[in-house]
């Protein structure tokens, strides 16, 4: 049975260093608007001039179904899994060989993994654009997710 995607934001960093990374080539001192003006420019002229929104990062907690999980590991780059839920050190912790692989594929669509994962800015603006108007639900959800981080226009724009 489907149960959709949740999300829990635990952490947004690295702001501050990043639009301080976006001035250096010219030098320049910014500061609020200014710095979102100069973050848009780079951000439309492509991933080579945009790639301090790398230094912006999301740590997030994701409960999630393998389905959704197998789609969600297509994104590689700038994207870390830190830890996922595991049912083998728990309720199956005293099984073993087929008995244990036959129980754990068993389990595969209705279990649900909790999954703590590190995103950057430019990996969530390539998610975005890919998957904003994805059939899946679970891309619907984290695309709405996306909307309602700070500064979402590093992403959306």
């Amino acid at each position: 049975m489907y149960k959709p995607l949740k999300i829990k934001l635990l952490e947004v960093a690295g702001f501050g260093p990043s639009f301080k990374a976006m001035r250096l080539p010219k030098g320049s001192r910014g500061g609020g608007p200014k710095d979102k003006t100069l973050a848009r420019k780079l951000i439309l002229a492509g991933n080579d001039h945009a790639k301090f929104v790398r230094g912006v990062v999301v740590y997030l907690e994701l409960e999630l179904q393998v389905g959704f999980m197998i789609e969600f590991e297509t994104y590689r780059h700038g994207v870390e899994c830190l830890s996922t839920s595991s049912s083998m050190h728990n309720e199956l912790r005293r099984l073993s060989g087929e008995e244990l692989a036959t129980k754990k594929q068993k389990e595969l669509p209705e279990k649900v993994y909790t999954r703590i994962v590190m995103i950057s800015y430019q990996a969530l603006r390539s998610m975005y654009k890919a998957r904003r108007h994805h059939r899946h639900p679970d891309w619907q959800i984290f695309c709405d997710f996306i909307e309602t981080l700070p500064n979402k226009e590093l992403i959306t724009c």
